[in-house]
Formats: structure tokens, C-alpha cells, sequence
């Protein structure tokens, strides 16, 4: 009883200390992701905003909005909170309805090493779930554990990483919980190119349902080195998505995503448009090409 009274209190202290934070208020910056209406497998004019990123001027990402893409509607959105320029808590709605909270604990380098769950509901808070990272010395995430409000562990994630930094190996126990991903071993192969970027890669994984899918993927690149196109491929090979990535020039900004099918027909057109605000009154947009 005592472990747990110490355990409440500490908790308590932390989602005050680090749960706090400021939530930025002046609009500098936002990022509109826009999808195309599709009409025969072809893109039309028409348009609507599925997504909103919304920064302050020392460039705090503060509001995300998703838009429903059948209604339109602005229904489910995130606010970050900020000590000076450290992220410490972010907040998500879902329905216009506060659903939960994600505090964050970092250490002098900038990189999150816990992270806590709340669930929010009738004004009340209560944490179900606290993730811990331990990194390698290049700060690669080489551990993560996840426990519940009692303390006790849900899972345990393993992983290894080449020299490049890409994860080739995954390894989770724990029966409590899951990742969220449901991935609970991974294996790749990898291969890059002359200039060290990733150009095929081999997956085996093991998902929490008992599946075992196997892909692979290949990458393409622009002249900037901005990937340019994914294609993943099934276990015999066959495409099964083609991803194409449009970048602006000399801004190494991307401006379009655009989604094919196994058969190479178009799937979804997304666009992205960046706008700056100079005035609180958000009256003078600039559209930033």
C-alpha cells in the first residue's frame, strides 16, 4: 500500500511539473494538407482539407486539426504544450470532446524518455499507461516499456539497428499489452545505395493477431535525396501500393502525395499548401511558395 500511495504521489507531481507547459497562442505558420475529389481514377479541381498544422513564430507546432473527409468537419484535433521550446504534454480531442492526455518527460538532449498516458473523461484523469525509452549511444530507441497504472509491465519492446540507423530487429514480450503498431517481431533486410540511402528493404513480422505478413519495399530519390517514390511489394513480389512524393524545388519542402493502387490507378491526390501569418489578426496571409 505504501509502494502505491508513493507511486500516486509521484505521478501526481509529475503530470503537474512536466503536464503543464503553455499551449502557444499566436498563429505564424500553418500547413494545410488538402485531398482531391477523384472521378474515374482521375483527379478533379475540386478539393477539401482533411489537415491543419498550425505553429507559432518560433515555429511550435500547437494545433493539429483532421477534417472528416466525408463531412468535412473539424471533429478531431490535438494541442501541444510547450515549456520555452520543450514539448511536455499534448491533448486529444476526439468529437470536439477531450478523450486523453500524453505527458512528456525529456532529457537534456531534447529526447522523450517517458511518456504518460491519462485517459480524461467527465473532468477526471486517471493514467493507464507510462512508456519508457532507453537509448543507444546514437540515440536510437534500442528499448521501450510500457507499464500500467499499478506499475506492472504490459509489454517489452527490443530492438537492434544497423549502421545506418534502420531497424532490423524487433522483439516484444509482455501479455498485459501491445504496441500500438500490434507488431510483435520484425525482421528486415536492407540495401543501400552507393550514397548510403535506403533503396530495398525485406520485412517479416508477426502481428498480435497471429498474421505473419511478409513485403518488401523499394525507394526512389530526387536529386536533393528526397524520396521520390515507395513501392511495396508482396511476398511474391507483386506491387501492392505506389507512393510518389513531389518535393519543391530547392526548398526540400514536400507539396504532393500522391497514392496508387496495385494496378497502378490513382487513389487518393493529396496536396499541401504552406501559409504565413505576419499579423495576430491573421488578416495578412502570405502564401509561402
Amino acid at each position: 500500500m505504501k509502494r502505491l500511495i508513493i507511486l500516486a504521489i509521484s505521478l501526481f507531481l509529475i503530470a503537474t511539473a512536466y503536464g503543464q507547459g503553455v499551449k502557444p497562442q499566436n498563429v505564424y505558420r500553418v500547413t494545410v494538407t488538402s485531398r482531391y475529389v477523384l472521378e474515374n481514377g482521375e483527379r478533379t479541381s475540386q478539393f477539401y482539407a482533411v489537415n491543419q498544422e498550425i505553429s507559432d513564430s518560433l515555429g511550435r507546432l500547437h494545433t493539429e486539426i483532421d477534417y472528416d473527409w466525408e463531412t468535412h468537419y473539424p471533429g478531431n484535433y490535438r494541442w501541444h504544450f510547450y515549456d520555452s521550446m520543450v514539448h511536455v504534454r499534448t491533448d486529444f480531442f476526439v468529437k470536439e470532446q477531450i478523450d486523453r492526455r500524453v505527458v512528456y518527460e525529456s532529457n537534456g538532449k531534447g529526447a522523450v524518455v517517458r511518456e504518460f498516458h491519462f485517459q480524461l473523461q467527465d473532468g477526471d484523469s486517471s493514467l493507464v499507461k507510462t512508456i519508457s525509452y532507453s537509448f543507444n549511444s546514437d540515440g536510437l530507441p534500442m528499448e521501450v516499456e510500457a507499464v500500467n497504472e499499478k506499475g506492472r509491465r504490459l509489454y517489452r519492446v527490443k530492438s537492434s539497428f544497423d549502421s545506418q540507423g534502420t531497424e532490423i530487429k524487433r522483439r516484444v514480450s509482455g501479455r498485459r499489452g501491445e504496441p500500438d503498431d500490434k507488431i510483435l517481431r520484425l525482421d528486415k533486410v536492407v540495401e543501400y545505395d552507393s550514397m548510403g540511402q535506403l533503396v530495398a528493404e525485406i520485412s517479416q513480422i508477426r502481428m498480435s493477431d497471429g498474421s505473419r505478413p511478409a513485403f518488401s519495399k523499394k525507394y526512389a530519390y530526387d536529386q536533393e535525396g528526397n524520396i521520390a517514390e515507395i513501392i511495396e511489394l508482396d511476398a511474391q513480389g507483386k506491387q501492392v501500393t505506389r507512393t510518389e512524393y513531389v518535393w519543391q524545388p530547392n526548398r526540400n519542402r514536400i507539396t504532393r502525395i500522391i497514392y496508387y493502387d496495385s494496378n497502378d490507378q490513382l487513389q487518393k491526390y493529396l496536396a499541401k499548401r504552406y501559409e504565413i501569418y505576419r499579423t495576430n489578426d491573421r488578416r495578412q496571409r502570405v502564401i509561402d511558395y
